[in-house]
């Protein structure tokens, strides 16, 4: 795994976009997508489908390019607000997360969707990508109810959600199709009311390679 440190410094280009944040955290921010990352977003994938595509609902794409037509043309819309999740260090895209099927009225409420690239993986950015999201829905689009639908053995997801506060309220059974096969998903959520941005976990520095850290002197 690449460590924070060790990648490139920002560029004008990086900087420009973590200025572009709508909401940003210790490690991370959220922007909207524009088009000049699809190619970034469509490597990004590319690079770790076999990671992404266990988890994901069934979609009938052809490839990654028409994926992100799809993903682009709803990223902002009355039902749907979805973002980039960026590294501040960098401005390099690391995954994603989406407020989805918004519903206003009587509900307030939405579906927290979220990925990140295999290689980003434990350093706090999904933890902190989603305690974005969700401050997102509650502070600036005024919900009251933030769901998220995870596959019982997705025991990553899970604990993620655990660490804002999520409450498990059951099981829905052949929910999603999931690699051409009807999956159960927990169903997992937060409302205003629970949400305490004071006490959301801060997420954790992530340590440096085990071969880079300063050995402990023996007693």
């Amino acid at each position: 795994m690449t460590s924070p440190a060790s990648r490139r410094p920002p560029s004008s280009g990086s900087e420009r976009r973590v200025a572009d944040a709508l909401e940003r955290g210790e490690l991370v921010s959220l922007r909207r997508p524009v088009a000049e990352d699809r190619d970034e977003w469509v490597a990004l994938r590319e690079s770790c489908l076999e990671h992404l595509l266990p988890w994901e609902p069934h979609q009938k794409v052809k490839s990654e390019r028409e994926r992100w037509n799809s993903f682009f043309s709803t990223a902002n819309t009355e039902d749907r607000q979805r973002f980039l999740i960026c590294e501040n260090v960098s401005g390099e895209t690391v995954g994603y997360v989406g407020l989805n099927d918004i519903r206003r009225g009587v509900m307030q409420s939405c579906n927290a969707g979220y990925w990140i690239a295999e290689r980003f993986t434990r350093n706090g950015y999904m933890t902190e990508g989603l305690r974005l999201a969700v401050r997102h829905a509650f502070r600036t689009l005024a919900l009251h109810r933030v769901e998220a639908g995870i596959q019982p053995h997705n025991t990553a997801s899970i604990g993620v959600v655990k660490k804002l506060g999520f409450r498990y309220e059951g099981t829905a059974l052949r929910l999603l199709e999931i690699n051409g096969k009807w999956s159960d998903h927990e169903r997992w959520a937060i409302t205003a009311e629970e949400w305490h941005e004071a006490k959301a976990p801060r997420t954790i520095k992530p340590q440096p390679p085990a071969s880079t850290r300063t050995p402990r002197p023996r007693r």
